[in-house]
């Protein structure tokens, strides 16, 4: 009980010096925590971003195509007519279903050319699954019914493309013979997904499956499910399409988005290398304060030996004293977490400063990135900062506590 006052009374004596160690590590721990509500922001708005403009939360192809999707191929299609699109309607944690027709193609406006990505759509399927239609500059998704095409904003500017004018779609068909499909712009959307803003044009399903030579065939199945309702949708569909001998194959979103996972998986990798230097930084502060301290308090350790104190006493002093100060960084380093998380949360971060579209770099943010909260990173670096306190006062405060009783009283 001595060992724990006498710490808790070491806290109040070069109150400068402690003060600034406490406040570099509440510093350390803000910004860690602000750093993390961040990236984990921008993580879940990729997340997003990939269900809400590309793939769904689940979608049903041909395995065989499934193996070579990134080549946009016309073999291995699936035959879309009603019983199948009542079938999966009915599934249980299915809300929304959108047949798709994907496809390479040359957009030609006169002028220039460029390699695109088509994609034939059934637009009120369409608007079932996906949020396009929540991010029209001009026109809007019920263009397609007028055999108009949709494209993304880049790709009008590139291109000097307004509503109304007219492009040609150079394609091969399915027997890889070229045909063309002539469109109207009937509408130009900017999202935060890079491939709609920058490389896909939307066309009539219709449309796209004649001038393919594809008939009632599409590429995907795009479904958009209840939240959590992934794995029981995906079991339900497999179980059907055995039953009825279909060779097809339902994968999650995760699944289409392998890359994108893998940069979160790095990016917490590199927040570990961060939370490191977080934890040096307290270290660093608290071995330089015990170790002032010490030899400021040579000829006090030598007395408090002199005076029958073990060894293990004093360096328990200087642990109670580190860990006062481990607690009071972590407390208002967590203190100051929860209210500049709780401000990116509510208004986030505008980016309108840099005077560019981020969607366009692959940065799923069009005017504001807004954090998230994780309260478990909260308690886990605070009790992380305190056992960390503790460890790195053990040895500077070893070395204090060892000195010979009588060199220490006498020490100049």
């Amino acid at each position: 009980m001595f060992s724990i006052k006498l710490g808790l009374k070491n806290l109040t004596r070069q109150k400068r010096r402690n003060i600034f160690t406490i406040l570099v590590i509440a510093i350390a721990f803000f910004g860690y925590l602000f750093m993390e509500s961040m990236m984990n922001g921008m993580e879940e708005m990729s997340f997003d971003n990939i269900k809400n403009f590309e793939t769904g939360n689940v979608q049903v192809v041909h395995p065989a195509y499934w193996e070579e999707r990134e080549e946009l191929p016309l073999e291995n299609l699936i035959h879309w007519d009603n019983e199948l699109e009542e079938t999966i309607r009915q599934t249980q944690g299915v809300t929304g279903v959108s047949p798709e027709l994907k496809f390479s193609a040359n957009l030609n406006n006169g002028i220039d050319e460029m390699r695109i990505i088509g994609l034939g759509v059934i637009p009120e399927n369409y608007n079932e699954v996906f949020q396009t239609q929540d991010y029209f500059l001009e026109g809007s998704m019920s263009a397609l019914s007028e055999n108009k095409a949709v494209i993304g904003e880049q790709m009008a500017e590139l291109l000097d493309l307004t509503i109304n004018d007219y492009v040609i779609l150079l394609v091969r068909t399915k027997e890889d013979t070229f045909n063309t499909i002539d469109v109207e712009i009937g509408g130009i959307v900017k999202t935060l997904n890079p491939v709609m803003n920058n490389r896909m044009v939307l066309v009539p399903l219709e449309l796209a499956q004649e001038r393919l030579n594809v008939e009632d065939s599409i590429s995907v199945l795009s479904l958009k499910t209840s939240s959590g309702e992934e794995e029981t949708v995906i079991q339900s569909l497999e179980g059907y399409f055995r039953q009825i001998n279909l060779p097809l194959q339902a994968y999650t979103w995760q699944e289409s988005a392998k890359n994108v996972i893998a940069l979160a998986v790095a990016k917490k990798s590199g927040a570990g290398a961060v939370l490191s230097v977080v934890l040096l930084i307290g270290m660093v502060g608290i071995i330089n304060n015990i170790i002032l301290s010490a030899l400021e308090r040579t000829s006090e350790i030598g007395m408090m030996k002199a005076l029958g104190m073990k060894e293990w006493e004093i360096v328990f002093v200087f642990m109670v004293e580190a860990t006062g100060i481990g607690v009071l960084g972590g407390f208002i380093g967590c203190l100051l977490g929860l209210v500049g998380v709780n401000w990116v949360v509510k208004n986030g971060i505008g980016f309108g400063f840099l005077g560019e579209d981020m969607s366009k770099y692959g940065v799923p943010i069009l005017d504001r990135l807004y954090g998230v909260w994780n309260g478990s990173t909260f308690y886990y670096i605070f009790f992380l900062g305190i056992f960390v306190a503790i460890l790195s006062s053990i040895i500077p405060a070893y070395w204090a506590a060892h000195k010979d009783p009588v060199e220490a009283i006498y020490h100049r």
